[in-house]
């Protein structure tokens, strides 16, 4: 796929090379997070050790673009992410290279295409709409949405392979999204999503959608609807985020819901970030009640460093109690 991606973006670089009056640009940019701590999920032991995603996921990426007449832009973007506690890329060692995202772009007056390895809609509301952010280690929400398993949470990555996307130009802080992926070669199905996020002012809002399906008559039937509705204020002395989301996996026969709220206080020279997630799993076979709450607070070094401290009280009935604890540094360039 990934050669297909680069023989793609070659093509349309070239073709922009040929266009008078274009404009070349290309930046290099990444997060580099690193803490240390006690790590513990319920039902798991815990660890001590080094961590490179406690606050933000560690990557670095790449992009390319070429401006054209008109407000035609091609462009490419390729991202990996890295592991300071073993020194490998990727977020396992079964990710490939290009982890985070890997895809070629047509951005026009009329909306924007991406072709590639793409992040999921659902990832970027259920990052965006909770005070902990994009936070894989310690955020209610992305653990019990993503990162529980498919019990509880959305079946497969929020990283889709084979992928097509279109986003709308933005109407007065309306933006629409479409997304369209046959997922990996071994693994085949279709997958569908779209969102639509709304910003006016001090609020933000947004609807997300997607369906995961794959029936090839070897594996097990995957068929698997979710949709969430999130939400922003900012009141000037606090922000407040919420988010709800619902998921029916017809293969597995079950419902879940998942719900989060959190709130983003200035306090002294930094900021305190508190949410609570709480997820009900239902089935024939399931009968899942998990309860998550997390706090960090963040003093910023300097206008790219952040150094933090972070915690999580981590909780699934009948199973022991989960406690994690962590102090690091966030770098962005």
């Amino acid at each position: 796929m990934h050669t297909k991606i680069l023989r793609y973006a070659a093509g349309l670089l070239c073709f922009a090379a040929l266009e008078a009056h274009a404009q070349f640009d290309h930046s290099f940019y990444g997060v580099l997070d690193l803490s240390y701590g006690r790590f513990e999920r319920s039902g798991f032991y815990r660890e001590h050790r080094f961590n490179s995603n406690s606050l933000s996921a560690s990557f670095v990426g790449v992009n390319a673009t070429y401006g054209l007449e008109g407000g035609w832009t091609p462009g490419m973007t390729l991202e990996t992410f890295l592991r300071f506690q073993d020194w490998r890329l990727g977020r396992n060692n079964d990710d490939p290279l290009f982890s985070r995202n890997a895809f070629v772009s047509l951005a026009s007056p009329y909306g924007t295409a991406r072709v590639g390895r793409l992040q999921t809609f659902l990832f970027d509301t259920t990052a965006r709409f909770n005070a902990l952010g994009n936070s894989p280690a310690f955020s209610p929400a992305l653990r019990h949405v993503f990162g529980s398993g498919n019990l509880e949470g959305v079946q497969g990555d929020f990283y889709w392979n084979r992928a097509i996307s279109y986003s709308t130009p933005n109407f007065d802080g309306i933006t629409g999204n479409l997304m369209y992926s046959q997922g990996d070669n071994s693994a085949r199905g279709d997958r569908y999503a779209a969102s639509l996020v709304v910003a006016k002012g001090l609020f933000a809002g947004a609807l997300s959608a997607q369906r995961v399906h794959r029936d090839d008559g070897i594996d097990d039937l995957l068929s698997e609807n979710a949709w969430q509705l999130g939400a922003t204020y900012n009141f000037g002395f606090a922000r407040v985020f919420g988010l709800y989301t619902r998921t029916r996996d017809k293969g597995l026969d079950v419902r879940s819901h998942l719900a989060t709220a959190g709130v983003a206080v200035p306090v002294g020279p930094g900021t305190l970030q508190a949410q609570y997630g709480r997820a009900q799993a239902d089935g024939p076979a399931v009968d899942r009640r998990h309860g998550t709450a997390s706090a960090a607070y963040l003093y910023p070094y300097d206008s790219v460093t952040d150094i933090y401290l972070i915690g999580m009280d981590d909780r699934v009935r009948g199973q022991t109690r989960g406690l994690s604890v962590a102090v690091g540094v966030r770098y962005r360039f």
